[in-house]
């Protein structure tokens, strides 16, 4: 056996579905592990054990189950698989998996460890094969006047199985997006990943910000998170500040894939604090125009009085001569 994983333990979501729930309940569970991930060769066969806890003050009776589950929103929500005729069975893995036993009981604060076989076909096709080994809780009380028994939601380990062989690797940056001009920043940008390879990837990588000139001006590491096979994750951040101005480059640079394969994309933004320019520009014209009326009410005025007053006086003087050259 080749198995990948250490037990921790942890609180995982709980799978939706529809019923009746009991709203009084309070009945908290855990699971040990939360995800497995397994390397095997086709034909090969190993054990498995998936530990749930119940970490409650009240016992709780249920089913133990397998099922394939699958990721069909672009947030990476695993969901288990109801109806097996729905789905492609190019992925599934729950008929490999044998369980000890399908119904189990928990004391207050107790556990049932389930110590499953997987058994991988000879013809097993190389890549991700995905399962889940969950609990289904059932509550014997309920509110009066509702009828049979009310049931929790389901919790779950996942099993992330590759099958050995060759296999395809592709994943693209789909689209990537952010409003083309705004006012001021930071910069909201959304992208999306596709997958279209044979097994789930990790991608790692970074969204870069560059200014006009070409100089790095923020950068933001993108979310580590699986993207499974034949679906898209939406990745969502903020990049730079809020004073920013002109036109801006953000690039999204990741790597994928055990070969480390590069995926790039990149988009431009503009940022022009029109309304701080105006407010600005206008303030320019005022002081402008209110120093040009200033000049030309005040400082030509007293020019133009100067010169009058230095004309009269020089008639005076005339006028002073002529009387002495009388007298």
């Amino acid at each position: 056996m080749k198995k990948i994983g250490i037990y921790i333990l942890i609180v995982v979501a709980f799978f939706s579905m529809s019923s009746r729930a009991n709203a009084q309940s309070s009945l908290l569970f855990t699971v040990s592990p939360a995800r497995q991930q397994i390397v095997a060769n086709p034909g090969e066969e190993f054990p498995i054990a998936v530990t749930f806890y119940n970490q409650s003050e009240s016992p709780v009776v249920g089913m133990v189950k397998v099922s394939d589950f699958i990721v069909e929103d672009e947030k990476g929500t695993p969901s288990i698989v109801e109806n097996m005729n729905q789905i492609s069975t190019k992925y599934s893995a729950s008929t490999w998996i044998e369980l000890p036993f399908d119904r189990a009981g928990m004391g207050s604060h107790d556990k049932v460890v389930v110590l499953a076989r997987i058994k991988i076909p000879k013809d097993a096709k190389p890549g991700g094969h995905y399962a889940a080994v969950y609990f289904e809780p059932v509550q014997a009380n309920r509110p009066t006047g509702e009828a049979g028994a009310s049931i929790t939601p389901r919790i779950a380990s996942l099993l992330y199985i590759r099958v050995t062989g060759p296999i395809t690797e592709y994943s693209f940056i789909s689209s990537m997006s952010s409003l083309s001009f705004l006012e001021y920043g930071p910069i909201e940008v959304a992208a999306k990943i596709m997958n279209k390879g044979d097994y789930h990837i990790r991608p790692r990588g970074d969204f870069m910000l560059f200014n006009s000139f070409g100089g790095k001006s923020d950068q933001k590491k993108l979310k580590e998170v699986n993207i499974f096979p034949e679906t898209q994750y939406s990745f969502k951040t903020v990049i730079g500040q809020k004073w920013m101005l002109g036109k801006y480059k953000i690039t999204l640079n990741a790597l994928y894939g055990s070969k480390e394969q590069s995926m790039i994309h990149s988009i431009s933004v503009w940022i022009f604090p029109w309304r701080v320019v105006t407010i600005t520009l206008l303030s320019l014209v005022i002081i402008i125009l209110f120093g040009r009326y200033f000049y030309k009410n005040f400082i030509q005025k007293e020019a133009t009085l100067e010169s009058e007053l230095s004309h009269e006086k020089e008639e005076i003087e005339r006028l002073k001569k002529r009387l002495g050259d009388k007298s």
